[in-house]
């Protein structure tokens, strides 16, 4: 029986003369290639924008501890949000067009303690903890989702999961050392800040479900100016014309950092782009050495590298549970 081929969209050559309405389709070399360089070039910006996301939070969160000299932490962290605002308000003046309300303002209700308990607690640690210390905190929160997932949302954690959860939080304990070194204000503050973080995370999973990715983002913004007044209010100095300029440009580089960091989970996979999420501490460490002359701490590094290797393996985990799951 002859063949006719005939061109179809997207690069396939339809073979006809099989059975009727169902034609041959066999993939054309040149499209099929050309689809895969496609999808590596995007997955490669996807990085390159994960890079580029960790070195603006990296250089913004380096700037707070230089701010902080005058202004108090709660201060800093409310003018920071202020000056974002501007960039998202666009997002909030739109009224809401997806459903489920009801649960919208719970998760909302949520999100604005756990927000506002995290947002102050972090500012305040950045500007008494080490650098190093406080961005390797840091990454333990999803391994904390990974736990608080299994055990409040009833999600399936495998055995391996848990061993990486245990050996994270050995790490997180290397990193505090706490009956070794005495707990000051400013850790305890990071560990409370790693904590709430974890659960912004949970409720931001559900968030993304029935609410737009942009309104998300502008509605984060406008929690920490909103809870974070009054106590700005408690302890307010009029800033200086140069601390102001500092404040400006940690607010865009704050900005830069999580509009990039949607970009880059725009354009690949989280299992592909979050592991890059760990350059932070390279980055923060010559931001801290350069402006402040502070140098990591052995055990702070040695922790961090037990939590990266226990996060790495839960995102590698995740990667491969998502490729075994039918297409």
């Amino acid at each position: 029986m002859a063949l006719d081929a005939a061109r179809a969209p997207g690069g396939l050559s339809v073979l006809q003369g099989g059975p009727p309405g169902r034609p041959l389709q066999l993939p054309n070399r040149n499209g099929t290639c050309r689809a895969m360089a496609d999808a590596r070039n995007t997955v490669q910006a996807g990085i390159l924008w994960m890079i580029l996301s960790t070195a603006c939070l990296a250089g913004g969160n380096s700037l707070v501890r230089q701010i902080a000299t005058e202004l108090h932490p709660f201060q800093i962290s409310f003018l920071t949000n202020l000056i974002m605002l501007v960039f998202v308000w666009p997002q909030l003046r739109g009224g809401a067009e997806l459903p489920d309300r009801t649960e919208k303002r719970k998760l909302y209700a949520i999100m604005t303690g756990v927000g506002c308990i995290s947002n102050l607690t972090w500012f305040y640690a950045l500007a008494h903890v080490p650098l190093a210390k406080a961005t390797a905190m840091t990454f333990a929160a999803p391994i904390i989702v990974t736990a608080l997932a299994g055990v409040l949302l009833g999600e399936s954690v495998s055995r391996s999961r848990w061993a990486a959860v245990m050996v994270g939080f050995a790490g997180v304990m290397v990193i505090s050392r706490p009956g070794f070194v005495a707990l000051d204000a400013g850790t305890v503050a990071l560990m409370i800040s790693t904590l709430s973080m974890a659960a912004m995370y949970l409720v931001s999973k559900r968030l993304t479900q029935i609410e737009s990715m942009s309104r998300i983002v502008a509605v984060t913004t406008l929690i920490p100016v909103v809870t974070g007044l009054i106590p700005a209010m408690l302890y307010w100095r009029t800033p200086s014309l140069d601390i102001m300029l500092f404040l400006v440009v940690m607010a865009v580089a704050m900005f830069v950092g999580r509009l990039t960091l949607f970009l880059a989970l725009r354009n690949a996979p989280a299992s592909t782009v979050m592991p890059f999420d760990f350059a932070r501490l390279p980055f923060i460490a010559v931001f801290a050495w350069l402006a402040y002359q502070e140098l990591p701490d052995r055990w702070a590094l040695f922790g961090a590298a037990i939590v990266m290797s226990a996060t790495l393996f839960i995102f590698q985990d995740e990667h491969r549970k998502q490729r075994r799951l039918p297409a």
